[in-house]
């Protein structure tokens, strides 16, 4: 039966079924009664004829509005329509396809518990057995991790593998039974160009491949003894059953996003790029520390994409959130009534990267869950209970984890779960030199997404931009690079057009000792020289009456930005 909803309003929350005519108003008369002095008396009606909705206003002082819209007369009222009146919003609801009846069927009801009409032994017990695990696999690395232990399990083999790649070099995804296996080249070409399951003696060897597409890899398991034409209709179908599940993974998956990279090359962040580096080519923690603003989720991204599990997911948990829905992030929820189960995040990572976004703001109980669990490697099962996880976690916080333990902000165990690298995610404001790159890589995304030339900035222009104080950090000024790639798309941007407070930002505190004072005088007259020799260091070193070497030295140590200009 078709319904209103009200979903704002003084009235919000109730559901009225509609039979044949329902009027809306502030009389108590009417079938949905409003307390809202900017309802009319009799406001509004609502008429279900043949199935089909149709609202009138009834001549209301204020008006009623449909999806945004001011109707006049009688207007028809589809699927997900809204409309309002006065502080009121209503959805209307379609009658269902399906509801709950008394009526019984004739014959006699038969019942049988689930459990005893699911397949438990035999070829078919083992595909079930193998189609539950992999589409409850929550990742790639997942499901080919499941597809070697269910191909082990179901043809009795000593090695098992899925393996993804080509003729030119297979890359091992998962060996289960040993450390690596050896596959013969004749068995490879036949599962990868010709679509073949091969065996030869004691090894077996199939594709791994989707619908509609060419084998991206093969399934491989090995043993002492032959196999026989069973075991080869058994690794058939698990190569189709984990083709089929690896593709629906990735295409919930972001694998193909753009590469990710770390912009910038003044002194301080290389710093910053080589420690992140180093972090991807091992595999403890790795805790990101900074002001907000300053990118720590994406050199946390940085990290896992040049780390050996680039490949797994990347799974962000935001411990800000309301409780319990972190808690349902982190350790899943079960099933109930039209609300489909949740893996628990530590189980989603499995293969991959867990990262605890604002670690410090993670409940405390919580925190001692996550931290038991971590220490332990297991993650909360679907099926009750724990399981094994291979996952590496990171977490981005505003101080070092260290820091924060002493001040209480982070439990201690979590804290011993989270030891491992730290790196300082740098405010802008100490590498003012990457400020021209980062706008150009902001304002490039949008441009090239409208099909749009980059808008270029004028000397003056660039120069605010470098010196502004940038408080908002990275986050500030991708903002104002992609306003500007909007509004200024294949023009130059002088200064007057930036918005005003980089206009009038400083970019220094206000000099209060004489050493400040100096230093900010020193900056200003090397910044004016170089302007007035259009970029060229020597004659800039001329009108100031040092060495070209001071002059370098110099323009690093206050991160000036050196722009040649030809002479007009």
């Amino acid at each position: 039966m078709p319904a209103l909803l009200l979903l704002t309003g003084p009235s919000a929350g109730l559901r009225h079924e509609v039979r044949g005519e329902v009027v809306l108003g502030r009389s108590p008369s009417c079938e949905i009664p409003l307390e809202d002095s900017k309802v009319s008396r009799r406001h509004a009606k609502i008429v279900v004829e043949n199935g089909q909705a149709k609202v009138t206003d009834l001549g209301s002082r204020n008006g009623t509005l449909v999806n945004g819209e001011k109707i006049e007369g009688e207007t028809i009222m589809l699927p997900g329509d809204q409309f309002q009146i006065g502080d009121s919003t209503v959805l209307y609801e379609p009658p269902t396809r399906a509801a709950l009846t008394e009526k019984e069927r004739p014959g006699e009801v038969s019942s049988t518990p689930l459990e005893e009409l699911l397949p438990a032994g035999g070829p078919l017990g083992g595909l079930y057995n193998a189609g539950a695990a992999l589409l409850s696999a929550a990742n790639e690395a997942m499901v080919l991790r499941r597809a070697a232990e269910e191909l082990g399990r179901s043809v009795s083999a000593d090695k098992a593998a899925a393996l993804l790649g080509g003729m030119e070099g297979l890359l091992t995804a998962a060996v289960v039974g040993a450390d690596s296996v050896e596959v013969p080249r004749s068995l490879v070409r036949g599962a990868l160009e010709r679509r073949e399951v091969g065996r030869v003696g004691g090894v077996l060897c199939a594709p791994l491949m989707a619908s509609g597409g060419a084998p991206f890899g093969i399934l491989y398991a090995e043993r002492p003894e032959p196999f026989g034409d069973e075991e080869g209709r058994t690794i058939a179908a698990l190569g189709r059953l984990a083709g089929e599940a690896f593709a629906a993974v990735r295409a919930r998956s972001d694998v193909d996003a753009a590469p990710v990279q770390l912009i910038g090359g003044s002194r301080q962040f290389r710093k910053t790029v080589e420690q992140a580096r180093r972090a991807a080519s091992v595999t403890e923690p790795v805790v990101v520390y900074g002001e907000h603003g300053t990118g720590r989720l994406y050199t946390a991204r940085y990290i896992h994409s040049r780390s050996p599990r680039a490949l797994g997911p990347f799974i962000v948990v935001d411990c800000r959130r309301a409780p319990v829905q972190v808690e349902e992030d982190l350790f899943g929820r079960g099933s109930t009534p039209g609300v489909p189960p949740m893996a628990s995040a530590l189980l989603r990572a499995d293969g991959g990267t867990l990262v605890l976004q604002q670690i410090e703001a993670l409940p405390r109980h919580t925190a001692e869950r996550v931290a038991r669990l971590l220490l332990r490697k297991v993650a909360p099962s679907r099926q009750g209970g724990e399981e094994a996880v291979d996952l590496r976690v990171m977490a981005t916080s505003h101080a070092p984890i260290s820091v924060l333990g002493q001040r209480g902000e982070v439990d201690a165990e979590l804290g011993r779960a989270l030891a491992g690298a730290e790196i300082e995610s740098l405010p802008l404001r100490e590498r003012r030199p990457d400020v021209p790159a980062l706008y150009e890589a902001f304002a490039a995304r949008i441009s090239r997404g409208r099909k749009k030339e980059l808008p270029s900035l004028s000397p003056d222009a660039r120069r605010l931009l470098v010196d502004y104080a940038w408080p908002g950090n990275v986050e500030e000024l991708k903002g104002i690079s992609e306003r500007l790639a909007l509004l200024y798309a294949g023009t130059e941007v002088p200064a007057l057009k930036l918005p005003p407070e980089v206009q009038e930002g400083a970019a220094l505190p206000v000099a209060r000792t004489l050493a400040q004072m100096i230093s900010r005088l020193e900056r200003d007259a090397i910044s004016e020289a170089l302007r007035e020799a259009r970029g060229k260091k020597i004659k800039a070193a001329a009108l100031l009456g040092i060495s070209r070497p001071t002059l370098d030295k110099k323009i690093e140590d206050y991160q000036l930005i050196v722009e040649k200009r030809r002479t007009p």
